[in-house]
């Protein structure tokens, strides 16, 4: 027996389909009717293992030796010891735009912020203080030994690369 449907028919069941899958698809997607409340997103990190951040001004990293030498090291400590490792070059031209950037940091679970230029090294003390958990090196900057706090390390170019490889070595044993 074959059924025998005119367009009328035929388009009339097309719609009453459409119909019937928007409205499941409408009540799937609005979680039938309950309100959601979203909070503001928050950084996690998953992978369990520590991380070691790198921030520079752009100005600093721009044909800096010191920047790609520190920056290569801590990819190598971090493939070697098990440590995560991120880079931020930011155009910031003063410690309150720097210090903006640092906080980022700090939110996404750095364990060793490693600054490098004047803006991140003036900004790095208050950070520092903020979160004393956090370890911060300073690097090339315009502090003075006296105005840094006591989890920021100063260091100078030409000896920079061997003590963050070594403080990002030491990391490689924490986890969060």
């Amino acid at each position: 027996m074959r059924a025998h449907f005119t367009h009328r028919t035929l388009r009339a069941a097309c719609i009453a389909l459409a119909a019937v899958v928007a409205a499941v698809g409408f009540a799937l997607f609005t979680n039938s009717g309950a309100t959601r409340s979203t909070g503001p997103a928050t950084a996690q990190d998953v992978s369990g293992r520590a991380t070691a951040c790198l921030a520079t001004d752009s100005t600093s990293a721009t044909g800096s030796d010191i920047v790609a030498g520190i920056w290569s090291a801590m990819r190598s400590a971090g493939a070697q010891h098990g440590a995560n490792v991120q880079q931020t070059i930011e155009p910031a031209a003063t410690a309150e735009e720097a210090g903006s950037h640092l906080a980022g940091l700090v939110v996404q679970h750095c364990d060793l912020i490693v600054t490098v230029g004047a803006p991140f090294g003036q900004a790095s003390p208050a950070i520092a203080s903020a979160v004393p958990s956090v370890q911060v090196i300073a690097v090339d900057s315009t502090l003075a030994s006296a105005s840094a706090s006591a989890n920021v390390t100063l260091l100078s170019g030409h000896d920079a690369v061997g003590r963050i490889t070594e403080r990002v070595n030491g990391l490689s044993g924490r986890s969060k």
